[in-house]
């Protein structure tokens, strides 16, 4: 099997559905489950049948709870109901990620036992839809919107608020904790798949990455870029892309510089070593002899026999590679100084809007 990769594709994220945002979780139920839902609170009616990709849908609740918890409509209705005040928190939203390669019953099983476990978790009822990639997207961009109550559900209803995502001393620690779960529930199925290649719920700054998050859209700016609008949010995402590549770009230089660096300085390791240096370098001139039966410039008033240019040459070529390297890593450090690029300097001191 060959060596095990990370996945650039994974995200997992956690987002508050809240009423003083003017949201409905009716209505965001609809939108992700691709239902036809009437808000009871709002007096109408979501209607997203018509809505493609949706892979497939499910509803989860705790054992002992009442039979509508399994019926979207009544479940969110419900919810919206619990909540009387104008900034309440109606659910919270998780955006998991899936691998592509796997099957699709794979990838419902892996969402369903994440739903399995914040219903044991938190005693919340939870709504999943396993969104396909859009047309005109990044193909391998299966993804679970997984929808959970904000109360936890007993056999009489709704009831307590699960704070402990609520409070700022328990809330980033338990967030983690959720992100860890699915990434280890995701890497199992990997593993069981031979695959190779992992997810980490880690943040780049934790992994110690030089590269910059991107931001998620949301449903109305995907929407717009789907049709060819350019919004905010995805202006932001082409940038943070293209600093990206061009941290990319200079980390593989400072890399092959290294690399050619400790190959011209360090002596070989071994005979076999010595052995394949030389003909490596030396593969041009001998190509040259089979060819020609002589080098073309072997009688020359330089006073040097072939093997002696050979060699003058084969130094020429290898300091002439270091200093062109070093000249391309110049350049790129030089693109990068804030005093001669106003460009970092709007990145660094603050994004024009």
């Amino acid at each position: 099997m060959s060596a095990i990769a990370t996945a650039s594709w994974y995200h997992c994220s956690l987002k508050p559905v809240s009423r003083s945002a003017g949201r409905s979780v009716v209505a965001a139920a609809a939108y992700r489950l691709g239902e036809c839902l009437h808000d009871e609170l709002y007096q109408t009616v979501h209607d997203y049948t018509r809505r493609r990709g949706v892979e497939c849908t499910f509803t989860v609740a705790p054992v002992d709870c009442p039979a509508w918890a399994h019926d979207p409509e009544a479940l969110w209705n419900a919810a919206e109901r619990a909540e009387t005040r104008k900034n309440s928190t109606l659910a919270r939203e998780v955006e998991l990620a899936l691998p592509s390669m796997l099957e699709p019953s794979t990838r419902q099983r892996i969402v369903e036992r994440f739903a399995a476990e914040l219903v044991e978790r938190y005693g919340v009822a939870v709504s999943v839809a396993i969104h396909k990639p859009s047309r005109s997207g990044d193909a391998r961009n299966f993804h679970a919107h997984i929808l959970f109550s904000a109360r936890s559900l007993t056999s009489d209803g709704f009831g307590k608020k699960t704070r402990i995502l609520d409070d700022r001393k328990t809330g980033p620690t338990e967030v983690r904790n959720l992100r860890q779960l699915a990434a280890d529930i995701i890497n199992e199925y990997l593993a069981a798949a031979n695959a190779d290649i992992r997810v980490d719920h880690r943040s780049f700054k934790d992994r110690e990455i030089d590269r910059e998050p991107t931001t998620h859209l949301g449903p109305a700016a995907t929407e717009m870029e789907r049709r060819g609008e350019e919004t905010e949010r995805g202006d932001m995402n082409r940038e943070a892309e293209r600093r990206n590549e061009l941290t990319a770009e200079r980390q593989a230089l400072d890399e092959a510089i290294e690399t050619e660096r400790e190959r011209i300085s360090s002596p070989p390791a071994d005979r076999e070593d010595a052995r394949e240096r030389v003909q490596d370098d030396t593969a041009p001139f001998v190509n040259a002899v089979k060819a020609r039966g002589v080098v073309a410039d072997i009688q020359s008033g330089d006073g040097m026999k072939w093997w002696q240019r050979a060699a003058v040459q084969i130094f020429e070529k290898a300091r002439n590679l270091v200093m062109s390297f070093a000249e391309k890593a110049r350049s790129y450090w030089r693109s990068w100084e804030p005093s001669k690029n106003p460009e970092s300097q709007r990145d660094q001191g603050g994004r024009e809007r």
